[in-house]
């Protein structure tokens, strides 16, 4: 209890500076926190489970190519005949549209489930309401997230209730589980049983090994059993069932479907390891700068206090004594700061990540997560700890009691060399935040080659042969193109923004031997490429008068159109006319279209193949003049007309262009506020540096001012050393600063410059923001009375 009043007693008697000083490390320590357990998150998804790290996904391999599609008896399969297999589950996920309805509410679901009957029971989502064994035995059975219980069904039981999906299908609520997590590689309100997926989508399952169908097998291993071992035994698993088969079996961890390599089509969007360790380093960056905060604030605020060290050395006290006397000091500091970097942390996770979207959200803590944080939190304290109690412990009574008032000899250069340091990573992080900022703007802006802020796309939230996908649409079509305002309307697959379908390998007529070319596919309708407004440059495109041109299912027969990206990377001359195959189905090259950007401008525009598949349609597109207003409401008067019982969306394909780019801007937002965090971090070091340094230079300053020396003068006196450190710390951040964004841009197929005025902005910022600092302090030191420096000499 003595030690711990003498503690108070000594922080008390700086309380500004110590208050300062706490509320630097807690600061440091909250964003270091909150980085560190977002981070852990991104790399334990669905983690809340015990069986977790037991649940695997089975990847097909053939060659380097690998998909997590797979054969549909390939589950029951592997349960009976490969040991150590305790359950297996498959899963189709489905991100076209449904259209729901229950009275009067009425959706579209764009995220929708099918699943064998084991789902619930294998998977780590607990039933709010329902039997986990029982809720999808039933044909007709459909289990809700809580929110779309919800929005169906408001404050009622919905169990028992009936569920309308697309025209007529009448689907029971047998189930409610929690929304799935943040956290989870599972996204979607509804599941559904597996056998109705080709009732309601145009998703069809091959019963046996004659093709892969659309769905993932997950399985459960039994314990003890090693995963490794289990993925050489089943690597030719399957050519038991397919002789002379190449493909090959391996089984990824659940948890690692976020982070691992992309695989076409995961279930949710991937993280970018790359911007996960971005991050990792932005949280050292500002617990480094907040520790060396502390450091020197505290060497600073307790060498005012050497004569009480020099007496208690001259009175015998050994330098150990002396060391933990400090060190109890330092630790009551960290607890506190600890403290209040908890209260920092929560009222991040609570209020602040509510207000700004793009930020980091943490919804996952374990005790594994725990210990870390703890380790991290120790590691600080003994680091920034040790250092202050050796170098006040280790003081000389000779120089205690000499007149060079609270100065540690051979520490200030070091105190120096940490403001260098600070600075310089706070020049970096502007930098980068900047250059990101500009990377963004540029993807957004650059010309994707189609009409993209002319464009609106509608959910196709139908079966083929239901509402308008039929004969119907043609019609639908001349009653839209009767308003002034529209120009053109057609079908695709896909959004023109974001073509996210797999990569397949055509054959053609005159193909050398061996040479294989992958190839992006996209299902439209007459007048597509009209409709953007991509050029074609040989040929025609698909046309009404030609019936040949769309996918014959009976005698698998058809036309294509390509790219100029595909065309040159076949290396043939004059295609049109010449044989197309793919998928089992033949037919000739009619077209070559000009390229555009059918994905994000991170990489380079693919090669691209198109066929006009009339089961294969998801987005109606219509072009307007430019985001007309007005065309909103008439394409909704022309659709209620059509389909009333079908609801109605719009999404400008402008912003999902934008979306496209949401990790970028995501993680720039972030970076911005990390940034900020830091240095202001920094500013309180430099300002309490600053207040110690005024009054180490009072007398200096008081004998200027009675030699005449002007406040200005005083003030530029005292500044230069400071700007002289912020200098010195921008030619320091420069290069790495342009190393570590040059090689962030690499990335991109399509960059922005690293111009000079990024570097110059965060080198005046720094400055400016150093001497708004220390000018105040300066200012306060230079205009006061020489007299009361001078009175006791």
């Amino acid at each position: 209890m003595k030690h711990l009043n003498f503690i108070i007693r000594t922080l008390r008697s700086n309380s500004k500076l110590n208050a300062v000083n706490l509320f630097s490390m807690a600061l440091g320590l909250a964003v270091t926190g909150i980085i560190l357990s977002y981070v852990y998150q991104e790399f334990h998804f669905d983690s809340g489970n015990p069986d977790s790290g037991k649940i695997y996904r089975v990847i097909q391999k053939e060659g380097d190519d690998e998909e997590p599609y797979t054969f549909a008896p390939l589950a029951q399969t592997l349960k009976a005949d490969m040991p150590g297999i305790k359950e297996a589950v498959r899963v189709c996920f489905f991100y076209g549209y449904l259209a729901c309805s229950s009275g009067e509410n009425k959706f579209n679901e764009t995220s929708a489930i099918f699943a064998d009957p084991g789902f619930f029971e294998l998977f780590p989502f607990p039933l709010v309401r329902g039997n986990s064994k029982e809720c999808l035995l039933a044909p007709n059975s459909i289990v809700l997230s809580g929110t779309a219980a919800r929005k169906y069904f408001g404050k009622e039981d919905p169990i028992g209730k009936h569920l309308i999906i697309a025209k007529d299908q009448d689907f029971t609520v047998t189930g409610v589980f929690d929304d799935f997590k943040t956290n989870s590689n599972f996204r979607g309100d509804l599941v559904l049983p597996l056998k109705t997926v080709s009732k309601l989508t145009q998703i069809w399952i091959a019963p046996g090994w004659e093709d892969v169908s659309d769905i993932h097998t997950f399985v459960l291993l039994a314990d003890k059993t090693n995963s490794h071992e289990l993925s050489e035994r089943a690597r030719d698993f399957i050519s038991k069932y397919i002789p002379k088969t190449k493909i090959e079996l391996r089984f990824q961890p659940m948890k690692d479907i976020h982070v691992d390599k992309q695989i076409f089509w995961e279930s949710a969007a991937q993280a970018n390891v790359m911007y996960l360790y971005i991050l990792v380093i932005v949280a050292f960056v500002v617990l480094g700068i907040s520790s060396a905060n502390f450091l020197f604030l505290f060497v600073g605020i307790k060498s005012q206090r050497k004569v009480n060290t020099g007496v208690k050395k001259v009175c015998g006290a050994s330098r150990l004594v002396l060391f933990f006397e400090y060190f109890r000091e330092v630790l009551v500091l960290m607890v506190l700061s600890v403290l209040f970097a908890v209260i920092l942390y929560e009222i991040y996770k609570v209020i602040i990540t509510n207000y700004f979207p793009f930020l980091p959200r943490i919804i996952f803590f374990d005790f594994k997560l725990w210990t870390i944080l703890l380790a991290v939190v120790i590691v600080v304290t003994l680091l920034t700890g040790f250092y202050p109690s050796y170098v006040l412990s280790s003081q000389r009574p000779a120089h205690i009691f000499s007149s060079q008032k609270g100065s540690i000899p051979g520490k200030v250069k070091f105190v120096n060399k940490l403001v260098v340091v600070q600075f310089s990573l706070c020049i970096a992080l502007i930098v980068a935040t900047t250059l990101m900022y500009k990377q963004v703007n540029f993807m957004e802006s650059l010309d994707t080659g189609y009409a993209r802020d002319e464009l609106i796309t509608i959910p196709l939230n139908m079966h083929a042969g239901d509402g308008i996908y039929n004969e119907k649409f043609d019609a639908f079509v001349n009653e839209l193109k009767k308003y002034p305002e529209i120009k053109n309307v057609t079908m695709a697959f896909s959004s023109p923004s974001s073509v996210n379908t797999s990569e397949d390998a055509p054959d053609w007529e005159g193909k050398p031997e061996g040479k294989e070319v992958n190839m992006h596919w996209e299902s439209v309708f007459y007048d597509y490429f009209n409709t953007l407004g991509v050029k074609i440059i040989l040929g025609r495109g698909f046309n009404r008068d030609f019936p040949g041109d769309a996918i014959n299912w009976d005698n698998h027969t058809g036309a294509f159109v390509l790219n100029k990206s595909a065309v040159r990377a076949m290396g043939i001359e004059d295609p049109v006319g010449k044989e197309f195959k793919v998928w089992g189905f033949k037919g000739p090259i009619i077209g070559v279209v000009d390229d555009y950007n059918f994905q994000s401008m991170r990489s380079a525009i693919s090669p691209m193949f198109f066929t006009s598949n009339p089961f294969l349609q998801n987005e109606i597109i219509v072009r307007t003049t430019n985001h007309a207003t007005t065309a909103l409401s008439d394409i909704k008067a022309v659709w209620n007309r059509f389909v009333p019982g079908y609801p109605l969306e719009f999404h400008f394909v402008s912003d999902q262009v934008k979306a496209l780019y949401r990790q970028e801007q995501n993680l720039a937002g972030s970076l911005n506020l990390f940034s900020i965090l830091a240095i202001l971090i920094a500013c309180m070091g430099l300002f309490t540096l600053t207040v110690l340094s005024m009054d180490q230079r009072t007398k200096e300053i008081g004998i200027r001012k009675v030699n005449g020396a002007r406040i200005s003068e005083v003030m530029v006196m005292l500044n230069r050393d400071f700007v002289k450190w912020v200098l010195i710390a921008f030619v320091i951040a420069m290069p790495i600063a342009y190393y570590a964004m040059h090689r962030w841009l690499e990335n991109f197929a399509y960059k922005t410059t690293l111009s000079w005025w990024i570097f110059a902005l965060a080198g005046v910022l720094a400055l400016g923001i150093a001497l708004l600092t220390v000018s105040w302090q300066s200012w306060k030191a230079a205009a006061r009375n020489p007299v009361e420096a001078l009175r006791y000499e």
